[in-house]
């Protein structure tokens, strides 16, 4: 007879309130049935607006999520140092039932964790249980932008998963890459700085996700480095998708309709993400704040005043 784990702890849950509010209080309790539903991945190259549209979709009631990119998940169980030539790529062939397991078990764990300390009294202790132990069904959204890398094996993980792919002007998008550049402390990758030091480089660290064979660009110009940082984020999400019939699961997103009409451009995210609109949605966007990653405040062209001439070199590239 095969036990089925989520029964057995739903009729122990009706068994006694008072014990389910003293096992709640154990914080460190260990979830061992994993259940998520149609999670959300945000899909764009750096500096595209995913911040800001990550924090306005997470506004909508039932999403939950992390303060953070996933980075530090995906190193514990990928690290950097398993390859000869570091990057942020990961091959289906990697993704082992283990790891699979390890990867759902730390996502889910994080994530509620997260919840649980902002909404602890919001949340009744039975249903506090039902996260801890695992079995209470989470929508999740996440918007780490090396998941440009790991496509193959999110599919693996979460086979029901939703995309949305955030594209952006090209000449904006890689000029808010210059200029990012040099803010480490936000986006840099610095266990990959001692790589670069034993190469002829003309960048003395690496920012963003590093995509397969970056070391090879490293000497070129930082306007050239960015267009190509850009071009392979890119490229590789229209590979993936192109070998697949996902055209449900994904939604195409322009960053300048998302800025020009946040309502109407939200609106139809949610739509295709059954998510609910509620008013609360509806007033943030009628004047949202700047997004925490924002470095300079954004004006239309603003890539004109900082790279125009770096752009029109790198134009052939893109």
């Amino acid at each position: 007879m095969t036990l089925n784990p989520k029964k057995i702890c739903n009729k122990f849950l009706k068994i006694n309130s008072e014990i389910v509010a003293q096992i709640s209080d154990t914080t460190d309790a260990f979830p061992f049935y994993k259940n998520f539903d149609r999670p959300i991945f945000i899909l764009a190259p750096p500096r595209s607006g995913s911040t800001f549209l990550f924090e306005c979709l997470t506004k909508f009631d039932g999403l939950m999520y992390l303060d953070y990119e996933a980075d530090g998940l995906w190193w514990e169980i990928f690290p950097y140092d398993r390859l000869s030539n570091p990057s942020d790529y990961v091959d289906s062939n990697e993704a082992t039932s283990r790891k699979i397991r390890m990867l759902k078990e730390r996502i889910y764990r994080s994530v509620v964790s997260n919840v649980l300390i902002k909404r602890n009294e919001d949340i009744s202790k039975w249903e506090q249980l039902q996260y801890k132990i695992g079995i209470k069904p989470i929508r999740y959204i996440d918007k780490t932008i090396a998941n440009c890398f790991h496509l193959e094996v999110i599919e693996k993980v979460f086979p029901d998963a939703c995309y949305i792919f955030l594209i952006r002007d090209p000449r904006a998008n890689i000029s808010s890459m210059i200029e990012g550049w040099a803010y480490i402390e936000k986006f840099g990758k610095p266990q990959l700085t001692y790589i670069i030091q034993n190469l002829k480089s003309t960048v003395y660290h690496w920012t963003y996700p590093a995509p397969p064979n970056w070391t090879d660009i490293v000497n070129q110009p930082l306007p050239v480095i960015c267009a190509w940082s850009w071009k392979q984020h890119i490229e590789y999400v229209l590979r993936f998708f192109e070998k697949r019939n996902k055209e449900d699961h994904l939604i195409w997103v322009r960053y300048e309709d998302l800025v020009e009409s946040p309502e109407d451009t939200i609106a139809e995210i949610a739509n295709r993400l059954s998510l609910k609109w509620c008013e609360r949605v509806r007033e943030y966007l009628k004047n949202p704040p700047l997004s925490r990653t924002t470095i300079s405040k954004p004006k239309r062209e603003k890539w004109k005043e900082k790279n125009y001439r770096n752009m029109i070199k790198i134009l052939p590239i893109v």
